[in-house]
Parts: structure tokens; sequence; C-alpha cells
């Protein structure tokens, strides 16, 4: 089989297909709508606005080609209304509680954030004949493992976000077994990149601004994941999708090495600091919930032909210049 680079995906094509996206406002998603405009996709963005930004679709709302529909996906009657109006070719469903903290709060947010909102969206798929969904998942479903996850890794979620997203898997792979529709499960690491609505830069970035004598950092800094720049991330998810073609395709995304919440920390006030020291708050974890180790075996893309991304470290000093350049 010949493998489609990026570059060639937007050539296949040919018939205007119309790729609806959930969260098209957000971090990712409003990167991912850029890249399908790109392409040569129509799109239709839902978002709530929540946590997306009007401001990250500007270039988006300028393409003939892009619809902006802004209303809530537990609206499952407007959700089957926009179905009966578009001929929707894919869905890209990216819509959920993205932020873990706020769900270990809140204990229904994820159960309606990110569960129900998949149910609505799979459930107007069924009755309106959609066939296809690439659904973005997280390593939150694995929880704490000692060794580096791969596909098949138990999964033993310590988050009510890692539970609700292993759930929606969960659903996605049962509508794709009971009414014949292709599923792509993507597994991805921690993002980084300009447009992000929250996360451990833009924290530290706030933190910054409001203490001159020191930088405040959740637990003892040796959290240790592997972060993608959001660019990177979005290029993998269409190379997925035009080069995985069984009915259920499930993938980790993410770099094999890692940065640690130190690191990260140092970089910050490299780049944008005044001379603050740093002060741990103390503990393994940065909050109830938060899995302060992983890392990921990403074999099977490889085998696919995607090349490694860059390192951790590389993506995350990226997302820090680049943040610093949009404020």
């Amino acid at each position: 089989m010949t493998r489609k680079t990026p570059t060639e995906i937007g050539a296949e094509v040919t018939t205007r297909l119309t790729a609806l996206v959930t969260g098209g406002a957000g971090f990712i998603g409003s990167h991912l709508v850029d890249r399908l405009l790109e392409a040569g996709y129509r799109v239709v963005c839902i978002d709530n606005f929540i946590l997306g930004r009007k401001e990250h679709l500007q270039a988006a709302q300028e393409n003939p080609d892009f619809t902006l529909e802004e209303f809530d996906l537990l609206d499952l009657a407007r959700l089957h209304g926009l179905f009966s109006a578009e001929k929707i070719d894919i869905v890209f469903h990216l819509a959920a509680n993205s932020d873990i903290r706020e769900g270990t709060g809140s204990t229904d947010r994820d159960l309606r954030l990110t569960f129900m909102t998949t149910y609505n969206v799979l459930e107007c798929m069924r009755r309106h004949g959609v066939k296809r969904i690439l659904f973005t998942s997280t390593p939150a479903i694995f929880g704490e493992h000692d060794e580096a996850l791969h596909e098949n890794t138990p999964a033993h979620p310590e988050s009510l976000y890692g539970a609700s997203k292993l759930s929606a898997e969960a659903f996605i792979m049962a509508f794709s077994g009971l009414y014949g529709m292709q599923a792509w499960i993507c597994r991805l690491s921690n993002i980084v990149g300009a447009r992000s609505t929250h996360g451990i830069i833009l924290d530290l970035l706030e933190k910054l601004k409001v203490n001159a004598d020191e930088l405040e950092v959740l637990g003892d800094g040796t959290q240790t994941k592997p972060y993608m720049y959001v660019h990177e991330i979005v290029e993998a998810l269409l190379f997925i999708r035009a080069n995985s073609d069984e009915r259920l395709n499930v993938f980790n995304i993410g770099p094999r090495d890692t940065a640690t919440v130190a690191e990260i920390a140092e970089m910050v006030l490299e780049m944008a600091g005044k001379g603050q020291r740093i002060a741990y708050t103390g503990g393994s974890r940065g909050w109830k919930g938060d899995v302060p180790f992983y890392s990921y075996q990403p074999s099977k893309l490889e085998a696919l032909g995607w090349p490694r991304p860059m390192s951790s470290r590389e993506a995350v000093r990226t997302a820090i210049a680049r943040i610093i350049e949009s404020r």
C-alpha cells in the first residue's frame, strides 16, 4: 500500500467532502478546521464557546467553504436539525471537557460534556446514515502504568475525564459494529502550541504575570509526560485518516520521549521570566486525578509510515515562543 503524506491528503478530496468538526473553535479543533479547508473539504463547525474562541476561526470565516454553528451538542434536537440540513461525509469529534481538574470538582461535567456529547453525535450519525467518525481520546483512559503505553495497554482511568473518554470509546466501538460505521480513535499525548486555552504553559505564564518573586509549580516537578506540537498532531490525525482503513482504527499519537514539569518551568522562566525562583507545592501529582507519569510507544503509528515528530522539549519550547508572540 502506498502511504499518503500529509501534503498529499488534500488531493483525494475531489468531490467537496463535508466534514463536521465538533469543538472546532477550540485549541486543536481550530487548527484542524484550517487544515481541512486547506485540504479542500467543506467544513461545518459546531462550538458552544465555553472554551473555544471566535478569534481562532478568523481565517476560516473568510472561506466560503466554512460554516459556523454556535450551539451546544447537548441540544439533541438542534443537532438532528443540522444533520438533516447538511450532507455530512465524516465527523471529526473533538468537543469534550478538556480541563481534567474542573471535572474533578464537578462530577457530572465529564458525563455531560464528554460522554453525552459523544452519544448525541453517534445517535445523529446513526439516524442520518453518516458512516465515518474520527474521535480524539486521551492517555488518561490508561491510568498509571510503569511501562510505555501501547494501544492494548489495560485501561484503568483515575479521573472522571479518563473514564468518560473510555466510555465514549466503548460506545463508538459498539456503534461501529452495530451500525456499520468506520471509526478512528486517536489517543493524543499532551498538546501544546498557539491558541491553547489552558494547560501547563498558559498556567505558568499567567502566574509569572501576578508574582514577581516566584513561580508556583503544582507537585514536585518530577511529573513526566510526552508533549507534541499542535500542528504535528493535526497532520498525524489526517495521516491516520488517509492511511488506516479498517472498520475500527485505534492509535496512540505522541513522541517516544518525555519532558518533566520542572524542565517546562525552567524553559518558561528562561523565555519569559524576570528572575523568579520556582516554588513547588510538593507531592508527586499536580492535582487529584492527575497521572504523574506516562510515556508512549507509538510503534503502530510509526509502522503506518508516520515520521517521528519533534522531541517533547522542542515542542514545549516552540509552543512557549508561539504563545508569547501571540500575546
